[in-house]
């Protein structure tokens, strides 16, 4: 499928602000299955955008404004090309982290007894061989979290969506869930992580609201394949892959620092499916 993407973000100021720095993780990479056919990111204002490539293997664009700036705009947008390979990530992606470290406990994938008990649970409800218990864990999840509309702030930078919360809770946004799944995965002693990217839904948030996130598991014979809780299925052609990181605070579209007051955001995200 090829899918059109219009990523736009605004931020306005109350007052003018000194200073604006961003670091973007708005472009997604080709590798076999996913083809950019074209992408840009703008600004609309005169600035350098230095480009660059993360540990995780996303490509960040960074710059800084100052002067008295009232309001600045981003867009990302371009057309991509992607194969629906069961959500098995074929080709390299410029991840030089070893796979231990998609183990590691951060803040937002934090373990507590409900967690240990859900991938025990997805464990023990399997053959035993790690696809299917994550299989298994991103049945068991779907069943028992209601998804939510993403919040502002994880449509546009990080938000304070945590596993622990998200499982007690029995509902969150596409950011806890992924969150959740990390978690419960590295319980099970399988590396996994956050993904961020977009989705045509074939619905009317294809219109706005088309970000989207995920987890993957890394599995042996396959390497890393994805799974979508909320939507209980692994990563369709429907599917753009843009970032990924140990949780969201790795893998957000966007983070940034302002010198003055806080901004009030705008958001647009639309997928388009296209004619090939």
């Amino acid at each position: 499928m090829r899918l059109r993407i219009r990523h736009t973000l605004t931020a306005r100021f109350d007052e003018p602000v000194s200073l604006v720095q961003r670091s973007l993780r708005m472009s997604p990479r080709t590798f076999n299955g996913q083809y950019v056919r074209a992408w840009r990111i703008e600004v609309d204002h005169d600035c350098r955008q230095n480009r660059s490539t993360d540990a995780f293997g996303n490509t960040t664009h960074e710059f800084t404004l100052t002067g008295a700036i009232r309001a600045v705009s981003i867009v990302a947008a371009g057309e991509v090309e992607v194969d629906d390979t069961a959500g098995v990530l074929k080709g390299t992606l410029g991840d030089r982290m070893p796979p231990a470290v998609y183990l590691r406990e951060t803040p937002a994938t934090a373990l507590d007894a409900d967690i240990r008990a859900l991938a025990r649970a997805a464990r023990t409800g399997s053959d035993g061989n790690d696809l299917d218990a994550c299989h298994r864990l991103m049945h068991l999840m779907h069943e028992r979290i209601e998804p939510q509309p993403a919040s502002l702030d994880e449509r546009v930078n990080v938000g304070g969506a945590t596993a622990a919360a998200c499982l007690a809770a029995g509902q969150g946004t596409p950011t806890a869930i992924a969150h959740l799944f990390v978690a419960a995965a590295r319980s099970l002693l399988i590396p996994a992580r956050y993904v961020s990217g977009y989705i045509c839904r074939g619905s009317d948030r294809d219109a706005g609201d088309a970000a989207h996130a995920w987890a993957e598991a890394l599995i042996p014979g396959l390497g890393w394949v994805g799974f979508d809780a909320e939507n209980d299925t692994c990563p369709t052609d429907a599917y753009i892959r843009v970032a990924s990181a140990l949780d969201q605070s790795g893998g957000a579209f966007v983070r940034g620092a302002d010198r003055g007051g806080p901004p009030t955001l705008e958001v647009a995200i639309t997928a388009e499916p296209l004619a090939v």
